[in-house]
């Protein structure tokens, strides 16, 4: 037997061992990883239900930090457009009173007995963004802003009461107008029936206001028109005029202002303090008479 011979023979009882023993003297590998336990699944689960809470709460205390920062923001915002209210308010009534001065020097004749009356060839009146607006029950003259966007006109009222006459409801209002800072408002208390109650709905909600029947005088037009009675405190005008006033009878010419002219109460108070010196000159006249007799 050669040596190769005698070598492949050797193997062939080595492989012959093996295969009959089932590869026994091969290492065995098995896993090793222990399974897991139901304590180690509960520890597990309360860290992850812990840090999600934890994480929860940090978002939660951005999110109101956010919206405090907002909350203040908005509050800064608020007081700012508030501002600038008020300074334009104040602005156009000093814009107004300005006007108001100007037309008296260079129109001296816009008085109550010369009211020039601007109207078009069709016959109606011409009227600007704004008109001076007479109330002659109380001698009272207001500026107006002319809304073609508005159904109803209104007027500034303060402190509405409702009360009985002759089995009629009426109400009793003030009504207030301040041109300028360092001057005294404008006054006036006003009784009137009451005709109805209207629901009027703007962006800041809505309310119920009372209507009633006034006579205005607009340049040489008189004639009475219903008003819806409001708190107009925070507007520049005290009376806006919608187009159920002007409707057939007007056209409106937003590039002018005060078009109609300002009407005056100086002749009504002249009037009356002539009575009164009538009146007086009579009682002395009188006075001396009886003395005379004595």
């Amino acid at each position: 037997m050669t040596g190769s011979s005698y070598l492949t023979s050797r193997l062939v009882i080595v492989f012959f061992i093996l295969f009959s023993t089932g590869c026994q003297f091969l290492p065995k590998y098995e896993d090793s990883k222990p399974a897991a336990t139901p304590e180690h699944l509960e520890a597990l689960s309360q860290a992850l239900s812990n840090s999600f809470q934890q994480q929860l709460a940090v978002l939660e205390q951005r999110q109101k930090a956010n919206q405090q920062q907002q909350s203040k923001e908005i509050k800064a915002l608020k007081k700012l457009v508030e501002s600038f209210q008020q300074e334009n308010i104040h602005y156009q009534r000093q814009h107004t009173f300005q006007i108001e001065q100007l037309s008296r020097l260079f129109e001296p004749s816009v008085t109550t007995s010369h009211i020039t009356e601007i109207i078009q060839n069709d016959g109606k009146l011409i009227l600007g963004q704004y008109e001076w607006l007479l109330l002659p029950s109380q001698k009272l003259v207001l500026p107006a802003r002319i809304d073609s966007g508005a159904n109803t006109s209104s007027l500034h009222a303060l402190n509405l009461q409702q009360f009985e006459r002759d089995g009629k409801t009426w109400v009793r209002f003030e009504t207030h107008y301040q041109a300028e800072e360092n001057q005294p408002p404008l006054k006036a208390e006003i009784e009137a029936p009451l005709v109805r109650k209207v629901n009027v709905t703007q962006a800041n909600g809505s309310e119920t206001r009372p209507v009633v029947f006034l006579p205005i005088q607009l340049g040489a037009l008189t004639q009475n028109i219903e008003f819806t009675l409001t708190d107009r405190s925070n507007l520049t005008f005290p009376i806006l005029l919608g187009r159920r006033f002007f409707m057939d009878i007007a056209i409106i010419d937003v590039s002018k202002a005060y078009v109609q002219g300002k009407p005056e109460v100086a002749e009504a108070t002249k009037d009356k303090a002539t009575k009164d010196k009538a009146t007086k000159d009579k009682t002395i006249k009188d006075e001396v008479t009886k003395e005379n007799q004595l």
